[in-house]
């Protein structure tokens, strides 16, 4: 997996960092139950001279840790310096994919998947010949290889337990798909959720209202459909069926294609937000329904904590 790590330098000096080697405090506010030690990261230093200046990768697994930037990080090593940096306008004149990647148009954020496989390609081209090989840091530490095996175990059951869950979600009764949805809708916020009666639906299968930081109240007409693939007369359809006041929301357990995404996000029509299969699992897995969490004790190695001063230096229990 590709990532893009951004900083900015207002508040963190990568170059620095780079000079360093390995940063062992480098925030993973997004994306971290995705990311995994040996995942490439590329580099990039927001502000007004905005430009990708580093290739590497993730050593370690996401940790907690007090940080002003976050409370998870994870460890990289630099592999590459780009030199020269190539620049956001650089980027925005070699044209699609990468003058429409988020990223690299002023996202907010820290860390960002790279999901589409062209993107890659892209950048591996325009850096090939910018590529200054940093001195090697090794993979990870022994101390942190079996962190490390347990942090693919976790996310290997993670994958596992979301491909189960899709699987049930796509065996259910239609109602109780219903049912469920009316259910993911509370976590994130609806209120006076209503399952339409389902001989009298006109299309919509649940009403509800988004209620937005106490100030907005989005009524929203939502249609879900059990199917392995969403069309764009799916979006036509939920669209005639809105009131002049309604959002709608499609749902789905299997995917959209491109034509029906298309349609969803055309400027001069109602606004459809779409969740598909893949979406809906990770919000059911985020609000434990389906499914549950469990935490285990984890111990990692501190061997500095076993130096002399820092013994003599170790408040003790005060005896009762």
């Amino acid at each position: 997996m590709e990532w893009i790590f951004q900083a900015n330098p207002k508040r963190y000096d990568i170059l620095a960092a780079i000079s360093g080697g390995v940063d062992r405090d480098w925030s993973m506010n997004q994306g971290r139950k995705y990311v995994s030690p040996g995942d490439r990261v590329f580099f990039w230093e927001s502000g007004s001279r905005a430009r990708l200046v580093a290739v590497g990768r993730v050593t370690s697994p996401v940790y907690e840790r007090e940080s002003e930037f976050g409370a998870h990080g994870v460890q990289v090593s630099y592999d590459f310096l780009v030199e020269p940096p190539l620049t956001r306008e650089e980027i925005r004149a070699m044209g699609h994919p990468l003058d429409e990647f988020k990223p690299f148009s002023g996202f907010m954020g820290t860390n960002a998947r790279i999901s589409d496989v062209d993107v890659v390609v892209a950048l591996d081209t325009a850096l090939a010949p910018r590529l200054k090989p940093l001195e090697k840091a090794p993979f990870a530490p022994d101390l942190q290889r079996s962190q490390i095996d347990l942090d693919h175990v976790i996310k290997n059951a993670r994958r596992e337990t979301a491909q189960l869950l899709q699987k049930s979600i796509a065996e259910m009764d239609p109602v109780a798909f219903e049912w469920l949805i009316s259910v993911v809708l509370a976590e994130l916020g609806y209120r006076d959720i209503e399952v339409t009666k389902p001989s009298n639906d006109g299309g919509v299968d649940l009403r509800a209202r988004l209620v937005a930081g106490g100030i907005a109240n989005i009524e929203t007409a939502v249609q879900v459909k059990r199917t392995q693939s969403v069309g764009r007369p799916v979006v036509q359809n939920l669209r005639g069926s809105l009131s002049a006041r309604e959002s709608g929301l499609l749902v789905t357990s299997g995917t959209f294609t491109e034509g029906a995404k298309e349609e969803a996000k055309v400027a001069t029509k109602a606004p459809i937000a779409l969740i598909d299969g893949a979406r809906l699992v990770d919000i059911l897995l985020e609000k434990n329904i389906g499914a549950s969490e469990k935490v285990y004790k984890v111990y990692s190695l501190e061997p500095e904590a076993l130096l002399l001063e820092r013994l003599k230096a170790r408040p003790h229990p005060d005896a009762s």
